[in-house]
């Protein structure tokens, strides 16, 4: 399958009403609880954030950012997880999208470990090395080839112990699975239009590779995970 260049709504700022935005953006969380969307990146942060944890201070909080943040689902579940763990995590989640970002900031209120910034993940606006850790999940294929670069460059750039970075891979046979989801399981039209497109715009293996390397990430690897994920990764 070629990679496909057309925008998914949820691009298009303010092409969407915030109620059905919301509601596509759940119907996310959904794929990536419930269809293996979580575990790849649990298990790459996990290796992650105990590198960090023993390179500094037991009592000092690791901080943790997370890059295209949508609803805050990560940062949450993240910091639940890391929690049961024993990590103490103070997590930044970045948005491009204002009207996301009230959306995120709304679902994180009561978590004062977590903080809500809009910025652009192609030009961070923190100095080098300000988080140990760094992560991105299902927003690489938002991205044309140069901005995906870009991000990758930056998220080297501010994780000190390394980053993560999760996504779809393109397929004939996801592109079928997300045709089906659209179908008969979700509701949302946006999520009908973009899911499929979603993976139409992904990455195979091999070019998240080659992204790697004009990066200059020669260091970075790609990592395959069922069904239809990868996951690029560097420990900085």
């Amino acid at each position: 399958m070629k990679r496909h260049d057309a925008k998914e709504w949820l691009d298009e700022e303010g092409a969407v009403e915030p109620q059905e935005l919301e509601r596509s953006l759940r119907e996310v969380w959904a794929v990536n609880r419930y269809l293996g969307g979580n575990p790849p990146l649990l298990r790459h942060l996990e290796r992650l954030l105990d590198r960090a944890g023993k390179a500094g201070p037991a009592a000092r909080p690791l901080r943790v950012l997370d890059v295209a943040t949508g609803l805050a689902d990560q940062p949450l579940a993240v910091h639940r997880w890391a929690a049961a763990r024993g990590w103490r995590l103070r997590v930044t989640g970045v948005e491009i999208s204002p009207a996301i970002a009230e959306l995120a900031r709304r679902r994180t209120a009561a978590n004062a470990d977590i903080t809500i910034d809009v910025a652009d993940g192609r030009r961070l606006p923190y100095a080098d090395g300000s988080f140990d850790v760094a992560f991105s999940n299902l927003a690489l294929h938002h991205l044309s080839d140069a901005d995906a670069v870009a991000m990758l460059s930056e998220l080297q750039r501010v994780a000190r112990h390394g980053w993560v970075v999760t996504d779809l891979e393109r397929h004939p046979l996801a592109y079928g699975a997300a045709r089906l989801l659209a179908l008969a399981v979700w509701r949302s039209p946006v999520t009908r239009h973009d899911g499929p497109l979603s993976v139409r715009r992904s990455y195979t293996a091999d070019e998240a590779l080659e992204l790697l390397g004009r990066a200059g990430l020669n260091g970075a690897a790609v990592r395959r995970h069922f069904p239809w994920r990868l996951a690029l990764l560097s420990d900085a």
